[in-house]
């Protein structure tokens, strides 16, 4: 009989005591058995962490826990949770994403890891291989706003290039599926790193090999105390809020500042052997700040440094023209 890797599955805990019971029942119900369970809470202040004790006292799955009692924010929070699968000998030989609001469907993880396998296989184990996959979205109360994650943000899965995400996420943390050498080479988190996921979706396209699954495996809600994750649907409503934050600087970061940051950050965490023409991909994104308009321009164009769809490209020229006034 083949017997199945165990896998980590990180979870990230804060105030969720309205939803997490739901998404802890979803994770009880999967397909692929063989997992672990790691809960890390971010320093609640509601009933939290007694609903965890409760669902731990009454599951049979294998749970781990930690509390904390400071909060450090979703992106760091990741980060240990990472660090914490990893030092856990060899047991684990690829981990995944939790958020505590969302609804695991029942073969999420039994695809993700049928995917990742045969990619490692192909590939070894020694390259760093990343799995992401759609989702649906619902509302506070689980109600489907969209059956896919991709269309309702108008994103395509198939820009997943070093030069694609160096400019613009599309690749969800809650669907992910990493294996080891992969959570090794992104260990520690660069302080430039925008999300966790943005941060792992790079590196992977940088170092090793992406791949996604064209179907939703989660119902992702979508609520006014979401963490991380949660956005407005991509409308006209939506365009017309952010052109009006034109003057805004904690806009241009959101946009074009962070990404930039991070490329920077990259070139720093990474061996530029080990990049390859990634590498002068991202030196064009850090370059960004320091050229001029027409030079910007210029890179954005040569490197195919460019946002998803015709309206956020139109919005990424006014951003880089923005740029001058804010050179460091």
């Amino acid at each position: 009989m083949m017997m199945h890797p165990t896998i980590a599955v990180l979870l990230s805990s804060y105030n969720g005591a309205r939803y997490i019971t739901e998404q802890l029942r979803s994770l009880e119900s999967q397909s692929y058995r063989n997992f672990d369970l790691f809960i890390r809470d971010d320093g609640s202040t509601d009933a939290t962490c007694d609903l965890i004790e409760a669902f731990k006292a009454s599951s049979s799955l294998s749970i781990y826990v930690h509390y904390d009692t400071v909060n450090v924010g979703a992106l760091k929070s990741f980060e240990l949770l990472l660090n914490w699968s990893l030092q856990e000998g060899s047991t684990y030989e690829y981990m995944m994403f939790c958020d505590q609001d969302d609804i695991w469907f029942e073969n999420k993880i039994e695809r993700s890891y049928h995917k990742i396998s045969a990619m490692q296989e192909r590939y070894g184990s020694s390259v760093p291989l990343l799995v992401y996959t759609d989702l649906e979205i619902v509302d506070a109360d689980g109600a489907v706003l969209g059956s896919s994650f991709w269309k309702y943000f108008h994103l395509d899965p198939k820009k997943n290039a070093c030069n694609d995400l160096a400019m613009q996420c599309n690749v969800t943390g809650c669907t992910m599926i990493l294996n080891r050498h992969l959570a090794w080479r992104a260990l520690p988190f660069h302080a430039n790193s925008v999300m966790h996921d943005h941060w792992i979706g790079l590196i992977a396209s940088s170092l090793g090999v992406i791949d996604f699954i064209d179907d939703a495996t989660l119902s992702y809600r979508q609520h006014t105390a979401n963490v991380s994750g949660g956005a407005p649907k991509f409308n006209l409503s939506y365009i017309v809020t952010k052109a009006l934050k034109y003057y805004n600087d904690d806009e241009f970061d959101a946009v074009l500042g962070r990404q930039i940051d991070q490329a920077e950050g990259l070139l720093e965490h990474c061996p530029q052997e080990d990049l390859g023409r990634c590498a002068e991909i991202l030196d064009a994104m850090r370059r960004l700040r320091s050229s001029s308009a027409l030079q910007r321009l210029r890179l954005v164009w040569r490197y195919r440094l460019f946002k998803q769809g015709w309206i956020r490209n139109v919005g990424l020229v006014f951003w880089l023209i923005r740029i001058s006034g804010r050179q460091q």
